[in-house]
């Protein structure tokens, strides 16, 4: 029987989120050989190809976003039993995300937390913000990125405007909605629009991963923040009413260090300044 190990499912989680090996290598304290090969042995063990290249990008197969969606759910559960087994883990320290943010924000993030703490290895954990939510009222995360009010200390960083996407390989069928599911501001955003008026929700979406290959089987569209970069097999509809921008939040634990804090919402601020498709960014 096959086996799925956890570091190599870590290793294809940050592939995802960070867009490529190397990005990931850096974020996991890992060498790029290492990193690949993690994903080669995840597609050995399980006998097809999770990924694929194009050109100079790594994308992910049919199969492979199945793979993804399952990894996210099994670290996610593995993560959690060993916080109730063992209490919280004293040497790594644990960034707990939206799947909306850019890898540019991830990056910035994980730059600082690695200069000021380069002996602590740097955890990345994606959901949604409902449930980033509940990592900082357990004050779990040390570093937590979301969409709104996410409790205490909530800092506001930029506005990630929204863009409608559809299928790349026909045309749209525009009357067709796929949302996540609730609570999600984006789903809010997308029922209340004009677009909406008339159309109908054909699939609702657990995670990010199936919302993109929802749209894909559907034919239905979405809306995704601007900021993310171009998803393979999906294109950007520019013909239908724009939506809301949505509010990037960050919070940061007082275990960290001022001089940490700090220096993540300067490296943020700066990130979202040098990057002017990530919207509108303010001192809030």
């Amino acid at each position: 029987m096959a086996t799925l190990d956890i570091t190599c499912l870590r290793s294809l989680v940050s592939v995802a989120s960070f867009g490529g090996v190397r990005r990931a290598a850096e974020a996991l304290h890992l060498s790029q050989a290492g990193v690949s090969g993690h994903l080669r042995r995840l597609e050995a063990e399980l006998g097809f190809p999770v990924v694929t290249r194009q050109g100079r990008n790594i994308a992910f197969t049919s199969r492979g976003e199945d793979v993804l969606r399952e990894a996210y759910r099994l670290l996610g559960e593995h993560d959690d039993a060993l916080h109730r087994l063992l209490g919280p883990s004293s040497g790594e320290l644990l960034v707990v995300s939206t799947e909306h943010a850019t890898e540019a924000l991830l990056r910035a993030v994980a730059r600082v937390l690695s200069r000021d703490h380069p002996d602590r290895p740097v955890r990345f954990r994606f959901h949604r913000s409902a449930r980033v939510r509940e990592f900082v009222h357990d004050h779990s995360a040390d570093v937590a990125l979301g969409i709104g009010d996410l409790g205490h200390g909530t800092r506001h960083i930029t506005d990630l405007p929204l863009t409608w996407v559809g299928p790349g390989d026909r045309a749209p069928d525009t009357g067709a909605l796929v949302t996540f599911t609730a609570p999600c501001t984006v789903r809010d955003h997308i029922l209340a629009s004009e677009a909406a008026a008339g159309g109908s929700l054909v699939r609702e979406c657990a995670d990010l991963v199936g919302l993109l290959s929802a749209v894909k089987a559907t034919g239905g569209i979405t809306a995704l923040p601007q900021a993310r970069p171009s998803e393979p097999g999906l294109l950007t509809i520019n013909s239908l009413p724009p939506l809301p921008s949505i509010p990037l939040t960050l919070v940061t634990s007082n275990r960290l260090a001022p001089r940490t804090r700090d220096g993540i919402i300067a490296a943020l601020l700066s990130t979202t300044r040098r990057d002017g498709s990530l919207g509108a960014t303010t001192d809030r």
